[in-house]
C-alpha cells in the first residue's frame, strides 16, 4: 500500500497510449469503523489528467469508469481484476498512470445462399448461456458485414433477426452459423482489446407472417395506446389508439408478447401466442388496478410490520424492460409476467414473492432467471395481491481475509450461493469490501450451501470460478452466525 495526501495521474488508452478524456474517476474508501469517508470522483480533462486534492487520511481504491471500456484500477493484476488500496496522509502524494482496456467485439458476416452479404439484417448477441439474454445488437453494412461491441470478456452466441428481403423473401432468425438451436451454434470467445472475427450468419429463408388486430379499450375512441411486440431476439413499439387496429409484419415463427398500454400509464393489455401464420388478435385494454402487496412473515404468514425496498421489471422475452422501484404497500402494474426482488434488514431474508393465484405460469418458457421471483398478473383481473414471504431467521457469515499470515484490507470477498433457489432468496451473488482491519460480513443470509472467495483477481463469480479457486465451501442453517478466515486466492 502506498502513502498518498494528493492523488492526481493521467487516463490512457492501453493499445496507444492516447489519453482518455473526460474519463470518470472514483476514490472509494475503504470501510473503517467509527469513520464516515465519503467517496469522491472526478472526470479526467483533455489530456486525460485527474487531481484529487485534500483527501482525508484513510484507505482508498481508485478505479476508472469509460463506456466502451473495461474498468481500470490502481494496482490491478490484469485487466479483469480489481486495484489495491492506497493509503493517503496528509502530507503524502501520488501520481497514478491508469491504461484502460477496450470492451470486446464479435464481427462477421451476413451471407445468403451463394456467400454474398446481405445488407441491413439485424444481429444479436446473447451469453453463451440459458435462458438468453440479450448482450449486444449490430446491423449488417452494405456488404453484409456487422460488428457487435461492448462486449465484456466471455462466451457468446449470435443470432440474425427475421428480414423481409427486397423480393418479399423471408428470412428466419438462425444463430450462427446456420442453427436454429443455441445448442448447435458456435460458441465465440470475447476478449479485450480484439474483435473476434469471422463470427458469420447463413439465415435460413423461410415464410415470415404477420400479426394484427383491433384494439379495444374502457377509454374514448382516439385515445392513444402503444402496443410492444416482443421475442427472445426482437422487441417492436407501434403507436395506435382505442377502436383502430395494430399492425406487425415480417414476423418469423416463434411465441410472442403483447403489451398494450395507454400512453399515460393508467391501462395495459397483455397476450401471448406462438404466431406460425398471419394472425389476427384483438387486444382488450383495461384500466389497471391497484395490486395490493403484502409483507408477510414465512412461517406464521401473519402481517408483518418491516421496511421493505420492493424492486421489479415486466419479464419481457426480449430481456429490454428496466428495473424500478416498487411502492408499497399498493401499485398500479400492467399485466403479464413480472420479476421481484425485495431487500429487507440484516436480521432478515426473502423466502419467497407470490401472488394469490402462486407460481407463475411457465409455459412459453422453461428457464428463468435466478435472481428473481416470478408472478404473473392477470389481463383482467382486479384486486390482485402479491405477498413478500420474509423470515425473521437470517444467518451470517463473517470473519478475516489473510494473505501469509496478514489481514488484507481493501479486498472484495465473493458469495456464491450453489443452488438456484437460494439465489433467488438472496437476490443473486454477494460481495463485500473488507474494512481497514481485513474484516468481512455477509448479513441477511437464507440457508444453504455457499461458496465463499476473497481475491481481487474476478469481477464477478460462478460456478466455475468457485470450482478453479477452490472457494471455500459453507452451510448455513436459519439463524445461524458462522465465522470463518479466508486466504486470498491469486489466479495463475
Amino acid at each position: 500500500m502506498l502513502p498518498a495526501g494528493v492523488i492526481q495521474g493521467v487516463a490512457l488508452e492501453w493499445a496507444s497510449g492516447k489519453p482518455l478524456s473526460r474519463t470518470i474517476i472514483h476514490l472509494q474508501p475503504v470501510p473503517a469503523s467509527g469513520k464516515q469517508l465519503k467517496p469522491l470522483q472526478a472526470r479526467a480533462g483533455r489530456s486525460g489528467q485527474f487531481q484529487f486534492l485534500s483527501v482525508p487520511d484513510g484507505l482508498y481504491l481508485l478505479e476508472t469508469q469509460r463506456e466502451g471500456f473495461l474498468p481500470a484500477a490502481y494496482g490491478q493484476r490484469r485487466p479483469t481484476s480489481y486495484g489495491t488500496p492506497i493509503a493517503v496522509s496528509r502530507d503524502s502524494a501520488l501520481f497514478a498512470e491508469l491504461r484502460l482496456h477496450r470492451m470486446g467485439a464479435i464481427t462477421g458476416t451476413v451471407l445468403d445462399e451463394n456467400s454474398v452479404g446481405l445488407p441491413r439484417v439485424n444481429v444479436v448477441a446473447y451469453r453463451a448461456q440459458l435462458p438468453l439474454r440479450v448482450a449486444g445488437r449490430g446491423v449488417a453494412d452494405d456488404r453484409g458485414i456487422y460488428r457487435i461491441s461492448g462486449l465484456p470478456v466471455g462466451k457468446y452466441w449470435v443470432r440474425t433477426v427475421s428480414h423481409a428481403l427486397d423480393d418479399g423473401t423471408g428470412l428466419l432468425p438462425v444463430f450462427g452459423p446456420e442453427s436454429r438451436e443455441p445448442r448447435d451454434a458456435i460458441v465465440h470467445e470475447v476478449r479485450f482489446d480484439n474483435d473476434t472475427t469471422d463470427a458469420n450468419i447463413r439465415p435460413e429463408p423461410g415464410t415470415l407472417s404477420s400479426l394484427s388486430g383491433v384494439i379495444a379499450c374502457d377509454h374514448g375512441v382516439d385515445t392513444p395506446v402503444i402496443v410492444t411486440l416482443s421475442s427472445e431476439f426482437s422487441r417492436q413499439t407501434t403507436q395506435g389508439a382505442c377502436a383502430g387496429v395494430y399492425s406487425f409484419a415480417g414476423l418469423a415463427p416463434a411465441m410472442y408478447e403483447v403489451f398494450a398500454n395507454y400512453a399515460d400509464g393508467s391501462g395495459s393489455a397483455f397476450a401471448e401466442r406462438f404466431i406460425g401464420q398471419n394472425t389476427q388478435m384483438p387486444l382488450q385494454v383495461v384500466s389497471t388496478a391497484l395490486v395490493n402487496i403484502a409483507v408477510r412473515h414465512a412461517a406464521t404468514r401473519a402481517p408483518l410490520r418491516l421496511p421493505v425496498t420492493l424492486t421489479g421489471r415486466r419479464d419481457d422475452l426480449s430481456g429490454a424492460e428496466p428495473t424500478r422501484e416498487i411502492p408499497l404497500p399498493a401499485a398500479r402494474l400492467g399485466a403479464g409476467y413480472w420479476e421481484f426482488t425485495a431487500a429487507v434488514g440484516p436480521a432478515h431474508y426473502v423466502r419467497s414473492i407470490t401472488t394469490d393465484s402462486g407460481d407463475i405460469r411457465r409455459t412459453r418458457r422453461a428457464t428463468r432467471r435466478f435472481e428473481w421471483f416470478g408472478v404473473y398478473l392477470e389481463p383482467f383481473r382486479s384486486g390482485d395481491r402479491i405477498s413478500i414471504f420474509v423470515s425473521d431467521r437470517a444467518a451470517q457469515l463473517s470473519g478475516v481475509a489473510t494473505q501469509e499470515g496478514k489481514r488484507v484490507p481493501g479486498i472484495p470477498v465473493f458469495l456464491w450461493p450453489v443452488k438456484e433457489e437460494t439465489r433467488r432468496m438472496l437476490g443473486g451473488t454477494r460481495q463485500v469490501l473488507t474494512d481497514v482491519d481485513g474484516r468481512y460480513q455477509f448479513t441477511g443470509l437464507p440457508p444453504g450451501e455457499y461458496r465463499v472467495l476473497a481475491t481481487m483477481d474476478i469481477r464477478e463469480i460462478g460456478a466455475d470460478v468457485a470450482e478453479e479457486a477452490k472457494a471455500k465451501a459453507i452451510d448455513l442453517t436459519e439463524g445461524q452466525s458462522v465465522e470463518r478466515e479466508l486466504s486470498v486466492w491469486i489466479a495463475p
